[in-house]
């Protein structure tokens, strides 16, 4: 009975041959990447320590980015950062990133929002705002 069902159905509804637009070429994929690429993203705070700490991040369509970090301490000393990355999307939502500095070493954004300028993820498991410039 459930063969003769599922025939009648096929018959019936013939093929449409709607095409679906998955993973990397998808409508999603393509809005999100680009808004992710099309400015350097900047956050500043104080750490525990009282270090004021000034990060970019900046995205490459092509799964490449930089990371900028400068740290200053309370006399006005500072050093600066400079990392390269590997990034994708690390979920089909497109609400998680991961980030392959190399040697082992991964960074995850997760929980991503992005919209008005912004965006506020969860960094290594801590709630961070960055904002476009």
């Amino acid at each position: 009975m459930y063969i003769a069902m599922l025939l009648t159905l096929t018959l019936a509804f013939p093929s449409c041959n709607v095409e679906m637009d998955l993973g990397n070429g998808s409508l999603e994929y393509r809005e999100r990447t680009g808004y992710l690429c099309s400015s350097d993203w900047q956050d500043d705070w104080y750490d525990d320590y009282g270090y004021h700490r000034f990060q970019v991040l900046r995205f490459y369509p092509d799964g490449t980015g930089e990371d900028y970090i400068r740290v200053q301490d309370a006399y006005g000393r500072w050093d600066e950062y400079r990392y390269d990355f590997v990034w994708d999307w690390f979920d089909a939502f497109y609400t998680s990133i991961r980030l392959n500095y190399g040697g082992g070493d991964f960074s995850y954004m997760d929980n991503i929002r992005l919209g008005n300028g912004r965006l506020e993820c969860q960094l290594d498991g801590t709630w961070v705002s960055f904002h476009n410039y």
